[in-house]
């Protein structure tokens, strides 16, 4: 026999084999052989020709190739068999991988993908921190500080400011006028972030001496001013002055916050050069190499401290630097880092449920495999090969859900980015990028392994005299494998409880959080914010001259119901200044930092729309005017903190250390009712801040926001009047008091709320699917024992209760290990949570009531069937 010599085996040799089978078969023909002694002689040659070709393939790599190849093969061909089970694997396991890449996508995103700055991970924010309130103040710093970290600190590469704390400009000549978010930032910004304009530049250092230059952001560019291409070097009018347009930055490009519509450049003859000692901005900075944020944080406490020996300020504040990275994703939301490991959490305990659920129905298998299994071994397969096999099917299985779990993860992505629940952090891009693909392939191998290695060993582990014995319908598991399949329905109830209780918690707080009672109807009130241009309206009277005629105007609307004017809505956190200074005292009572007492502008109607009763003394009166003597009205806190067992009526307050010329001593004319609201280092909680009222008639603002409650088209009608007035005054921000709330109040706590109890919901139906399969898998196991069982006198009640026990054993095991480890894990949502505590027994009590009752009505479904066996058709299977 002659073997053609080749280069590289494959498929043509297997070609090879059966033509030299045929030709090896008619040479024995042609010797006197019968057919059948020459097909038994060839054979034998194709035997001993195999045998060459194994060698062939070892000695080339190829055997490991092939064989996987087969086992992808055999796998298709088994599955495919079976589309029942595959579907309910496929789409359970597909749930759960695209449920943990979605959100690791948005964990990617926001925690781990670094901002689109040139050396990002260097980058860092100095805030003030009050030295009284270690880890909760952040403050920008004054710009004095600014120009000494620069000239003096050895610890960064670049320092430059930014801050979005002087609110918008009034842009005129563009079409209406509008109000817009011009942050005032150095001349060395964006050399800080390393990213240059698409049109045009950045700031220069010659243009420090040229007036006003802006860079404009993309959106605005194109949104505002209809993307013309030779912006560049045209003006735009802001606040009634001449701004030159420099750039427009790149699209997508973002700093905080996302909303800004350009930056303008700090001058010498901006304020911040002016009276740098009170004014404010962010400070960011790019370490050098090698630097420490402990070194760099310890400097400037340094240069903090020598610069403010003499005052005040230096005594109470203190720097902190903070990688830029972290305080974005903070400013963005409080809590956000936490909802992400929250979330990232839920998912993978539906995913660790969903695989426990697959391994179950793959040990279902196993029993219909025995004898497959069993033929494979004694025709030479070893317990490797079986275990290859078998953990192959779990890869194909687990592929085929990581395709679609993608899938669904895009979807759920593309509606993310539609509907924007929440906002993220800027440059911030939730896609499933390379990282993402990568971590869903590699969480499909786990999950195969997860859920197929137990399976396949057990599976693989072959008796062939008791499997070959047995036929498929008397194939039972032994001991060992009933006890991982309890033992695995008792980790998903317990997984599920954990859930349940954790998803129960957020949604208790989140509706406990957004049904307090206000004292006022959000829904019927609608807020709009008024921009009067600075130089137009530069004086106080100016500006109460324009808010009296507009009240005159108000009035004359006729659907108009009640209305007012107030410098903070309702429920948001008002602005604060040092410890309260009282007349007759030498010193501030308790001086406790920059966050001691909080000032609230507003006009005489502010409390009765805003439902505050006044507790004594008097409202705000028409003759509480400018050239008046200066009055105001404080809250109970403020009463109780300073005046604790004295009348606050009559007395004199001021902020403390403020110039005298523009903080004079204010008589308290009354006391009103706290307002709850809500505080800017704390998501979930409503505080009751120690408030000045002042009357808008003495202390008019430049930028108030109109409350005002009617019928359809109130707000068009206000809008003409304003207009009427003046039209250079823009009115933006219109919407609906409960709008505003619920976009900056209840967005994160709502969508932690609807994610978590959506897993959990997932989570607690896939138990209680397992739960029932495993019962039934019992009940069909042993068909022939509850034949015996009624046969020899059992009535169909004492079935029931035995199958309804064993359910439930494992049902109350797991929800035993299930509140052991909620008691143990739902302590991190502490933060989250709002008038409820992590460890609420009555919570825990309700979510395990829940799953047992949910339990046994599973269980009892699966008993119902086997109480109602035929005692004489159970007995004929043996």
């Amino acid at each position: 026999m002659r073997w053609p010599a080749r280069r590289f085996p494959g498929r043509d040799l297997d070609r090879e084999l059966q033509s030299h089978l045929q030709s090896e078969a008619a040479e024995r023909e042609e010797e006197g052989l019968s057919p059948e002694e020459a097909r038994y002689a060839a054979r034998r040659a194709l035997g001993n020709a195999t045998l060459v070709k194994e060698s062939m393939r070892e000695i080339w790599g190829w055997h490991s190739a092939e064989r996987l190849c087969q086992d992808l093969r055999y796998s298709a061909r088994t599955l495919g068999r079976s589309p029942g089970f595959v579907a309910i694997a496929v789409l359970s396991l597909a749930l759960g991988i695209g449920a943990n890449t979605a959100i690791f996508s948005m964990v990617e995103a926001v925690l781990l993908h670094p901002l689109p700055y040139r050396n990002a991970d260097r980058l860092v924010a100095v805030w003030d921190r009050a030295s009284a309130e270690k880890g909760a103040s952040k403050l920008f710093d004054g710009y004095q500080d600014l120009e000494i970290y620069r000239q003096k600190s050895r610890s960064f590469e670049q320092i430059a400011g930014a801050t979005w704390a002087t609110g918008g400009r009034i842009m005129t000549g563009r079409g209406p006028s509008q109000d817009v978010l011009a942050i005032p930032a150095s001349v060395d910004f964006f050399k800080l972030l390393g990213v240059s304009p698409a049109i045009g530049r950045a700031f220069r250092p010659d243009d420090l001496m040229r007036g006003c230059s802006v860079v404009l952001a993309d959106h605005f560019w194109r949104s505002a001013l209809g993307g013309q291409a030779k912006i560049v070097g045209q003006s735009l009018r802001l606040d009634d002055k001449s701004c030159d347009v420099v750039g427009v930055m790149p699209p997508g490009f973002a700093f905080y916050p996302t909303a800004t519509a350009m930056w303008s450049l700090i001058t010498p003859e901006s304020r911040f050069a002016r009276d740098p000692a009170h004014s404010n901005i962010g400070i960011f900075a790019r370490l050098k190499p090698g630097v420490s944020l402990t070194a760099a944080q310890a400097e400037l406490r340094l240069l903090h401290r020598q610069a403010h020996r003499n005052d005040r300020h230096g005594a109470e504040t203190e720097p902190v630097v903070y990688p830029l990275q972290e305080e974005f994703t903070w400013l963005t939301g409080r809590n956000l880092r936490l909802s992400l490991i929250v979330l990232f959490a839920a998912v993978a305990f539906v995913l660790l449920i969903t695989c426990t659920n697959v391994a179950n129905l793959l040990l279902g298998r196993s029993l219909v495999r025995q004898r497959e299994m069993a033929i494979r071994a004694a025709l030479g397969s070893g317990r490797t090969r079986l275990f290859g096999q078998l953990l192959t099917e779990a890869l194909l299985l687990s592929g085929a859900a990581a395709v679609l779990g993608t899938l669904l993860a895009i979807g759920a992505i593309h509606w993310f980015q539609t509907a924007r629940p929440i906002d993220l952090p800027p440059g911030t891009n939730v896609q499933v990028n390379l990282y993402v693909l990568l971590f869903t392939a590699a969480l499909s191998v786990l999950t195969a392994i997860l859920f197929g290695f137990v399976p396949a060993w057990k599976t693989s582990k072959v008796d062939l005299n008791e499997a070959l014995k047995a036929n498929g319908r008397s194939a039972t598991q032994g001991s060992a494998q009933k006890l991982l399949a309890k033992t695995l329905v008792a980790v998903e109830v317990m997984l599920s409880l954990v859930l349940l209780a954790g998803a129960s918690l957020l949604i208790q707080s989140f509706s406990r959080f957004a049904s307090v009672h206000f004292g006022f109807a959000a829904d019927r009130i609608v807020t709009m914010t008024i921009s009067l241009p600075p130089t137009t309206y530069a004086s106080d009277g100016k500006r109460l001259q324009f808010l009296d005629e507009l009240t005159d105007r108000l009035a004359k609307i006729p659907a108009i119901g009640e209305w007012c004017f107030t410098s903070t809505p309702p429920l948001r956190g008002v602005s604060g200044f040092d410890a309260l200074e009282i007349e007759g005292r030498p010193e501030p009572v308790a001086a406790s930092g920059p966050h001691d007492t909080g000032q609230v502008v507003v006009s005489p109607s502010y409390f009765g729309i805003a439902g505050v009763s006044l507790l004594r003394g008097r409202p705000f009166a028409r003759t509480d005017r400018l050239q008046q003597p200066a009055v105001a009205i404080v809250n109970e806190a403020l009463a109780r903190k300073y005046f604790p067992n004295q009348i606050p009526i009559g007395q004199h307050i001021r902020s403390y250390g403020a110039p005298a010329a523009q903080n004079p001593w204010l008589t308290i004319v009354g006391v009103a009712a706290n307002e709850k609201r809500t505080t800017v280092y704390q998501e979930m909680n409503y505080v009751q801040i120690p408030t000045i009222y002042r009357p808008i008639s003495q202390k008019p603002d430049s930028k108030p926001y109109l409350l005002v409650t009617g019928g359809d088209g109130i707000a068009a009608a206000v809008e003409r009047q304003v207009s009427a007035l003046d039209p250079a005054v823009p009115i933006d921000a219109v919407q609906t008091l409960r709008h505003l709330i619920d976009s900056e109040q209840f967005a994160y706590p709502r969508f932690r709320a609807v994610l978590v109890s959506s897993f959990a919901g997932l989570a607690f139906l896939l138990a209680t699917i397992g739960l029932y399969g495993v019962l039934s898998q019992l009940v069909t196991q042993r068909t022939a024992e509850i034949g015996v069982r009624m046969a020899l006198g059992a009535q169909r009640r004492d079935v029931l209760l035995l199958i309804v026990r064993q359910g439930m054993l494992l049902v109350v095991a797991g929800t035993l290990g299930g509140l052991a480890a909620a008691l143990l894990l739902t302590r991190f949502l502490a933060a989250l949570l709002y008038g409820v505590s992590a460890a609420d027994p009555a919570t825990l009590a309700v979510v395990s009531s829940v799953l047992i009752a949910t339990a046994l009505l599973a269980s009892f479904i699966p008993a119902r069937r086997a109480s109602r066996v035929d005692p004489i058709e159970a007995l004929r299977y043996e």
